[in-house]
Protein backbone atom coordinates (compact mmCIF):
# COMPACT_ATOMS: atom_id res chain seq x y z
CA UNK A 1 0.00 0.00 0.00
CA UNK A 2 1.29 3.44 -0.88
CA UNK A 3 1.78 5.82 2.00
CA UNK A 4 -0.43 8.90 1.82
CA UNK A 5 1.43 12.19 1.57
CA UNK A 6 0.16 14.40 4.38
CA UNK A 7 2.86 17.09 4.42
CA UNK A 8 4.37 19.01 1.51
CA UNK A 9 7.60 20.90 2.14
CA UNK A 10 9.82 23.02 -0.06
CA UNK A 11 13.61 23.35 0.17
CA UNK A 12 15.48 26.08 -1.70
CA UNK A 13 18.99 25.12 -2.87
CA UNK A 14 21.41 27.56 -4.54
CA UNK A 15 24.75 27.21 -6.32
CA UNK A 16 27.31 29.45 -8.04
CA UNK A 17 28.64 29.29 -11.58
CA UNK A 18 32.34 29.48 -12.56
CA UNK A 19 34.63 31.93 -10.72
CA UNK A 20 38.37 32.49 -10.28
CA UNK A 21 40.31 29.38 -11.31
CA UNK A 22 37.26 27.13 -11.19
CA UNK A 23 35.73 26.59 -14.60
CA UNK A 24 33.22 23.99 -13.37
CA UNK A 25 31.80 24.78 -9.96
CA UNK A 26 30.65 21.70 -8.00
CA UNK A 27 27.82 23.75 -6.48
CA UNK A 28 26.35 24.44 -9.93
CA UNK A 29 26.90 20.80 -10.98
CA UNK A 30 24.85 19.73 -7.92
CA UNK A 31 22.11 22.31 -8.59
CA UNK A 32 21.81 20.99 -12.16
CA UNK A 33 21.58 17.39 -10.89
CA UNK A 34 18.93 18.37 -8.33
CA UNK A 35 16.90 20.08 -11.07
CA UNK A 36 16.33 16.58 -12.47
CA UNK A 37 14.94 15.46 -9.06
CA UNK A 38 12.25 18.08 -8.33
CA UNK A 39 10.50 16.04 -5.61
CA UNK A 40 11.67 13.44 -3.06
CA UNK A 41 9.47 11.60 -0.58
CA UNK A 42 10.27 10.90 3.06
CA UNK A 43 7.63 8.82 4.80
CA UNK A 44 4.38 10.77 4.58
CA UNK A 45 6.22 13.94 3.55
CA UNK A 46 6.82 15.18 0.04
CA UNK A 47 9.84 17.50 -0.33
CA UNK A 48 9.94 19.79 -3.34
CA UNK A 49 13.49 20.85 -4.21
CA UNK A 50 13.74 24.28 -5.81
CA UNK A 51 17.30 24.56 -7.19
CA UNK A 52 18.58 27.86 -8.51
CA UNK A 53 21.83 29.35 -9.73
CA UNK A 54 22.86 32.68 -8.22
CA UNK A 55 25.22 35.24 -9.78
CA UNK A 56 28.91 35.16 -8.89
CA UNK A 57 28.69 38.81 -7.90
CA UNK A 58 28.80 40.43 -4.47
CA UNK A 59 25.48 41.98 -3.36
CA UNK A 60 23.66 40.79 -6.49
CA UNK A 61 23.77 37.18 -5.23
CA UNK A 62 22.18 38.32 -1.92
CA UNK A 63 19.41 40.19 -3.77
CA UNK A 64 18.72 37.03 -5.80
CA UNK A 65 18.58 34.62 -2.82
CA UNK A 66 16.35 37.03 -0.85
CA UNK A 67 14.01 37.27 -3.83
CA UNK A 68 13.90 33.44 -4.13
CA UNK A 69 13.12 33.16 -0.38
CA UNK A 70 10.30 35.73 -0.66
CA UNK A 71 8.82 34.17 -3.82
CA UNK A 72 9.05 30.46 -2.92
CA UNK A 73 8.52 30.63 0.89
CA UNK A 74 10.80 27.62 1.47
CA UNK A 75 10.73 25.48 4.64
CA UNK A 76 14.56 25.36 4.54
CA UNK A 77 17.36 27.06 2.59
CA UNK A 78 20.62 25.27 1.74
CA UNK A 79 23.21 27.26 -0.18
CA UNK A 80 26.19 25.58 -1.82
CA UNK A 81 29.69 26.66 -2.76
CA UNK A 82 33.13 25.26 -3.50
CA UNK A 83 35.99 25.24 -0.99
CA UNK A 84 39.08 24.08 -2.93
CA UNK A 85 41.55 22.29 -0.67
CA UNK A 86 38.98 20.79 1.68
CA UNK A 87 38.75 17.01 1.46
CA UNK A 88 35.27 16.71 2.98
CA UNK A 89 31.77 18.08 2.61
CA UNK A 90 31.77 20.83 5.26
CA UNK A 91 28.66 22.26 6.91
CA UNK A 92 29.28 25.86 7.94
CA UNK A 93 28.38 27.02 11.44
CA UNK A 94 28.73 30.77 11.13
CA UNK A 95 28.69 33.72 8.71
CA UNK A 96 30.53 36.93 9.58
CA UNK A 97 29.69 40.49 8.56
CA UNK A 98 32.94 40.99 6.65
CA UNK A 99 34.03 40.86 3.01
CA UNK A 100 37.67 40.46 2.03
CA UNK A 101 38.35 38.95 -1.37
CA UNK A 102 41.69 40.68 -2.03
CA UNK A 103 43.43 38.32 0.43
CA UNK A 104 42.58 35.48 -1.96
CA UNK A 105 43.50 37.56 -5.01
CA UNK A 106 39.92 37.17 -6.24
CA UNK A 107 37.46 39.45 -8.03
CA UNK A 108 33.83 38.66 -8.67
CA UNK A 109 32.35 38.35 -12.17
CA UNK A 110 31.78 42.13 -12.27
CA UNK A 111 35.46 42.76 -11.43
CA UNK A 112 34.69 43.87 -7.87
CA UNK A 113 37.07 42.90 -5.06
CA UNK A 114 35.88 44.16 -1.64
CA UNK A 115 38.43 44.49 1.14
CA UNK A 116 37.34 45.01 4.72
CA UNK A 117 33.75 45.99 3.94
CA UNK A 118 30.59 44.95 5.78
CA UNK A 119 28.13 42.57 4.14
CA UNK A 120 25.29 44.55 5.76
CA UNK A 121 26.06 48.02 7.16
CA UNK A 122 25.29 48.10 10.92
CA UNK A 123 24.35 44.41 10.89
CA UNK A 124 25.46 42.10 13.74
CA UNK A 125 29.04 40.79 13.67
CA UNK A 126 27.85 37.27 12.84
CA UNK A 127 24.89 34.95 12.35
CA UNK A 128 24.84 31.25 13.20
CA UNK A 129 23.55 28.75 10.66
CA UNK A 130 20.20 27.26 11.67
CA UNK A 131 20.78 23.90 9.94
CA UNK A 132 21.07 20.83 12.22
CA UNK A 133 24.85 20.56 11.75
CA UNK A 134 25.62 17.55 13.96
CA UNK A 135 22.65 15.63 12.60
CA UNK A 136 23.68 16.24 8.98
CA UNK A 137 27.35 15.33 9.55
CA UNK A 138 26.42 12.17 11.48
CA UNK A 139 24.08 11.05 8.70
CA UNK A 140 26.60 11.88 5.95
CA UNK A 141 29.30 9.79 7.64
CA UNK A 142 26.82 6.95 8.14
CA UNK A 143 26.12 7.16 4.38
CA UNK A 144 29.83 6.81 3.60
CA UNK A 145 30.36 10.47 2.70
CA UNK A 146 33.30 12.26 4.41
CA UNK A 147 31.90 15.29 6.23
CA UNK A 148 32.64 17.71 9.05
CA UNK A 149 31.43 20.91 10.69
CA UNK A 150 33.38 24.03 9.73
CA UNK A 151 33.67 27.23 11.73
CA UNK A 152 35.01 29.35 8.88
CA UNK A 153 33.18 30.02 5.64
CA UNK A 154 35.97 32.34 4.49
CA UNK A 155 35.49 36.00 3.50
CA UNK A 156 34.55 35.56 -0.14
CA UNK A 157 31.11 35.28 -1.72
CA UNK A 158 30.11 32.12 0.17
CA UNK A 159 30.28 33.75 3.60
CA UNK A 160 28.82 36.92 2.03
CA UNK A 161 25.75 35.12 0.66
CA UNK A 162 25.21 33.05 3.82
CA UNK A 163 25.29 36.21 5.95
CA UNK A 164 22.94 38.03 3.57
CA UNK A 165 20.40 35.20 3.57
CA UNK A 166 20.50 34.77 7.37
CA UNK A 167 20.15 38.54 7.85
CA UNK A 168 17.14 38.61 5.51
CA UNK A 169 15.39 35.68 7.23
CA UNK A 170 16.20 36.92 10.75
CA UNK A 171 14.89 40.41 9.93
CA UNK A 172 11.69 38.88 8.52
CA UNK A 173 11.27 36.74 11.67
CA UNK A 174 11.66 39.81 13.93
CA UNK A 175 9.06 41.64 11.80
CA UNK A 176 6.76 38.59 12.07
CA UNK A 177 6.74 38.15 8.29
CA UNK A 178 8.48 34.79 8.39
CA UNK A 179 8.54 31.70 10.61
CA UNK A 180 11.84 30.23 11.87
CA UNK A 181 13.36 27.99 9.19
CA UNK A 182 16.68 26.14 8.84
CA UNK A 183 19.08 28.24 6.74
CA UNK A 184 22.72 27.36 6.11
CA UNK A 185 25.67 26.60 3.90
CA UNK A 186 27.40 23.49 2.60
CA UNK A 187 30.88 23.70 1.14
CA UNK A 188 31.80 21.07 -1.44
CA UNK A 189 35.31 19.90 -2.41
CA UNK A 190 36.57 20.68 -5.92
CA UNK A 191 35.49 18.40 -8.76
CA UNK A 192 37.95 15.73 -9.97
CA UNK A 193 38.34 17.56 -13.31
CA UNK A 194 39.56 20.64 -11.42
CA UNK A 195 41.92 18.56 -9.25
CA UNK A 196 43.30 16.86 -12.38
CA UNK A 197 44.75 20.13 -13.71
CA UNK A 198 48.54 20.30 -13.49
CA UNK A 199 48.49 23.41 -11.29
CA UNK A 200 46.11 21.67 -8.84
CA UNK A 201 47.80 18.29 -8.48
CA UNK A 202 47.19 16.85 -5.02
CA UNK A 203 44.03 18.89 -4.47
CA UNK A 204 41.30 16.82 -2.74
CA UNK A 205 38.20 16.27 -4.87
CA UNK A 206 34.74 14.74 -4.88
CA UNK A 207 32.49 13.77 -7.78
CA UNK A 208 29.35 15.78 -8.53
CA UNK A 209 27.35 12.55 -7.97
CA UNK A 210 28.64 12.10 -4.42
CA UNK A 211 28.28 15.81 -3.62
CA UNK A 212 24.66 15.68 -4.87
CA UNK A 213 24.01 12.64 -2.65
CA UNK A 214 25.45 14.61 0.27
CA UNK A 215 23.11 17.54 -0.39
CA UNK A 216 20.10 15.19 -0.60
CA UNK A 217 21.05 13.78 2.83
CA UNK A 218 21.28 17.34 4.17
CA UNK A 219 17.89 18.24 2.67
CA UNK A 220 16.21 15.24 4.34
CA UNK A 221 17.87 15.90 7.72
CA UNK A 222 16.99 19.60 7.64
CA UNK A 223 13.25 19.00 7.32
CA UNK A 224 12.86 15.63 9.08
CA UNK A 225 10.16 15.43 11.76
CA UNK A 226 12.06 13.29 14.26
CA UNK A 227 12.64 16.24 16.57
CA UNK A 228 10.35 18.60 18.48
CA UNK A 229 11.18 21.42 16.10
CA UNK A 230 11.92 20.91 12.45
CA UNK A 231 15.62 21.49 11.93
CA UNK A 232 16.50 20.94 15.60
CA UNK A 233 19.92 19.35 16.07
CA UNK A 234 20.92 16.17 17.91
CA UNK A 235 22.58 16.58 21.31
CA UNK A 236 25.39 14.12 20.64
CA UNK A 237 29.09 15.03 20.21
CA UNK A 238 30.39 14.73 16.66
CA UNK A 239 34.14 14.30 16.43
CA UNK A 240 35.82 17.00 14.38
CA UNK A 241 39.22 17.44 12.83
CA UNK A 242 40.74 20.90 13.12
CA UNK A 243 41.15 22.16 9.57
Amino acid sequence: SKMTITTSLKVLVSGFGPYGNTTINPSLAVVEKLQTIPIINQGDTSIEIVSRRVSSEFNKCIQEICSFIDVFHPDAVIMLGEYPGRAMVTIERVAINYNDSTRYGMRDEAGYAPQGTAVVEDGPAAYFSTLPLRKIVTELRASGIPADISDSAGTLMCNHLLYGALHHVNTAIINKKQSVIPVGWIHLPALPETAAKEENLGMPSMTAELSAQAVLVAIRQSVSNDSLMRGADIDVPVKSRLL
